[in-house]
């Protein structure tokens, strides 16, 4: 199986420099001129037309200024690679919105990302209202299976057009999930050890906001 939902262009072909801040590890974007780039990201290559990711002034915005944005794509979603930081074990934490005007309804979160053909998607689907964890290696999406082999995922009521929170805490095999500062569930896997970057990403012509980005490093 081909990557699904959330699948991805290539990267590597458009990358910004300059500084984010006196945080590595922090992004909330208000120091970023309005419809420009963003610093220390880096998306895909192939895209056509205007940029996938750019920041944009929110009044909703959670830190009262501006937000990482996704414009919708014809086919697929690049991920938005935060730069400055690469962990094999971490916390990492976001604000999102899905914009409920647009098409799609998937926004994602990424860690330990390799390549675009290796790394693990926590996705939230405000039309189906779940949430579910995936593996992608060698460039297939599969879902982390629980316990008894069945995927990942739990019911929840992700809204579109509200902010939501969302964190992952990744250590070794363990990987526990945080929704509205609530613990969601925990999951086990052992398929991506290596230390990555991470992200986020929209599925297909979904348009999603995304601020607050933070990911602590443990190792």
């Amino acid at each position: 199986m081909s990557v699904g939902i959330l699948g991805v262009l290539a990267l590597g072909g458009l990358s910004f420099g300059g500084l984010l801040g006196a945080t590595p590890g922090v992004a909330n974007f208000d120091s970023t001129q309005p419809g420009t780039v963003p610093a220390n990201w880096s998306v895909g290559s192939g895209t056509q037309g205007s940029h996938p990711w750019v920041v944009r002034s929110d009044a909703t915005a959670p830190s009262r200024g501006n937000v990482l944005e996704s414009s919708p794509q014809a086919e697929d979603s690049p991920v938005a690679v935060f730069d400055p930081v690469t962990c094999r074990d971490g916390e990492l934490s976001v604000k999102f919105r899905i914009d409920p005007k647009a098409p799609g309804g998937v926004a994602g979160i990424v860690w330990r990302y390799v390549d675009d053909k290796n790394y693990y998607l926590l996705a939230f689907d405000a039309t189906k209202k779940v949430i579910s964890l995936f593996r992608v290696t060698d460039g297939v999406q599969r879902p982390v299976p629980d316990r008894t082999g069945r995927p990942k995922s739990v019911v929840q009521d992700i809204r579109a057009g509200e902010w939501h929170v969302a964190k992952v805490s990744f250590r070794g095999t363990g990987i526990r999930v945080y929704f509205g500062n609530r613990r969601l569930f925990d999951a086990n896997d052992a398929a991506l050890p290596r230390a990555g970057k991470t992200g986020v990403v929209t599925g297909g012509a979904t348009t999603a906001a995304f601020d607050d980005f933070r990911i602590d490093k443990k190792s």
